[in-house]
């Protein structure tokens, strides 16, 4: 009796939460599509010159002609490999140095010093040096990937384990768990969502980093495009090559939060 009577308070919120959620989603383009209202206004009044504010549709025509032309997909196939190559490297070395900062003391004493201090420059500040060391070639770009997840990725791998329980490892040890099902039942339920918190963080910085490496040494991918276009003072293009660029961070983005609720809901998540 009273599973049917869960089943149908549950049916009864999931009929509450569906309008909820698209009048959300409704809200959420509501700001979008009044600046874009405004812009074609501006743009049809002739308020500003096309020159220094062209109108979404010359917008349109000009990532169209991109597309055409080939170069718009080569140059996201070149970013998105440095994008997941770095990424990779980052998140590789992030996650184990996260856990050895949580479980060793001699590490959090020997290493964490020098990772947090060096975790306080600004990204940005180590280009300059580490155009002299490596040069503009792909190294670079792939060190500056690697580091910039590679901060956000260690920090809350190693806050999550911290954050768990002794009496969860207690657990562990009291039933003799081997080390891989204490990971599986004890360890990654109670970190996966901080941890995937470092992971998301880790890959918006390292898609906006990539993108402004590009823009100062590269000679191909989106961010030497735009690089291209303002030179050659084609504002169409830029706003074009910076749709492109937002829509790719969003959908990366998005990307990891599914991953994120299919992971919670299979281990559960939260200490």
């Amino acid at each position: 009796m009273s599973q049917a009577v869960n089943i149908v308070l549950d049916r009864r919120q999931s009929k509450v939460r569906a309008p909820s959620l698209r009048l959300g989603a409704l809200r959420g383009v509501v700001a979008p599509l009044v600046l874009l209202a405004l812009w074609q206004f501006i743009s049809a009044r002739g308020l500003v010159s096309s020159l220094v504010l062209p109108s979404p549709v010359q917008v349109l025509v000009a990532l169209r002609g991109l597309a055409e032309s080939g170069l718009l997909a080569s140059s996201i196939a070149i970013s998105l490999r440095r994008l997941f190559l770095g990424y990779a490297l980052g998140v590789a070395i992030g996650l184990p140095l996260g856990v050895l900062l949580a479980a060793s003391s001699l590490a959090r004493k020997l290493i964490g010093p020098s990772f947090y201090a060096t975790a306080r420059v600004p990204l940005l500040a180590w280009v300059p040096f580490l155009m002299v060391i490596f040069g503009i070639g792909e190294v670079l770009k792939l060190f500056i990937i690697a580091k910039a997840v590679l901060t956000p990725v260690t920090m809350n791998t190693e806050r999550a384990i911290a954050a768990i329980p002794a009496g969860w490892r207690e657990l562990g040890r009291m039933y003799r768990l081997s080390a891989f099902t204490s990971a599986r039942r004890i360890l990654l339920p109670a970190t996966i969502l901080p941890v995937f918190v470092g992971l998301r963080f880790g890959l918006i910085q390292a898609w906006s980093v990539l993108i402004v490496v590009e823009l100062l040494a590269s000679t191909r991918g989106l961010g030497f495009q735009l690089t291209m276009a303002r030179q050659l003072f084609q504002l169409d293009t830029m706003m074009a090559l910076m749709l492109v660029i937002g829509v790719i961070g969003f959908v990366l983005d998005r990307g990891l939060a599914l991953a994120e609720r299919v992971l919670v809901r299979q281990y559960g998540g939260g200490a």
